[in-house]
Parts: structure tokens; sequence; C-alpha cells
């Protein structure tokens, strides 16, 4: 019993990391529609892996990007992907921006 245990480990283990999106390390710019105009987000790659998002350029109010850029953002490097990331409420439209934006610039980084 204590064979298997090991070997159990080793296949999930596999399997968890089978899943996970690496990238090319640097630096990739993504652009999509906010509420009011245009956002754009830089993505930062390191290791093969999201280090940093960062809002570049927005037109949307200031109070609803703060509240995107606080909640989004960390969430983003956190999951390593765009996906399964709800939109803040009451900032939906800035929210899918940003997210868009992000996910145009993961495109550009996968290996």
């Amino acid at each position: 019993m204590k064979k298997i245990v090991p070997s159990l480990a080793a296949a999930l283990l596999f399997v968890a990391s089978a899943g996970v999106q690496t990238y090319k390390d640097g630096t990739y710019t993504g652009k999509a529609q906010g509420k009011e105009g245009e956002i754009e987000v830089s993505v930062n790659i390191s290791a093969g892996k999201i280090a940093n998002v960062e809002v570049v350029k927005h037109e949307d109010t200031e109070a609803l990007m703060l509240g995107v850029i606080d909640n989004i953002v960390p969430e983003i490097v956190e999951k390593q992907t765009t996906e399964g990331i709800d939109a803040v409420t009451g900032a939906t439209m800035s929210s899918t921006g940003v997210l868009e934006a992000a996910k145009q610039a993961l495109e550009q980084a996968k290996s």
C-alpha cells in the first residue's frame, strides 16, 4: 500500500500541472473597450508565469477603475489566467475591458 501512495501523488501532481499554461517571458500589451473608451493593459511574464498586470491607460472613471484594479488585477496574477474571473459589481464594462485586454496580451505570450 505504501508504494501506491507516492505513485498516486506523482500522478495527481502531473495532472494538476498539466492544465497550467506557461508563457514566454516578456512584457505584452493588450487593448479592449471599457465603459468610456479604450483600456490598455500591460502583462509581465517572468519564469513562464504572470508576474504582474498593469492598467497602463484608460478613459473610464477613476473610481470605477480603482475597484477593478484592486480586485481583478490580483486575481489574474493569483489564478494565472483571465478565465473564471467575475466582473466587479457596478463596473462590469470596465472589468470586462481589463479582462479582455489582459487576455489579448496573454495570447501573444503563449509558448
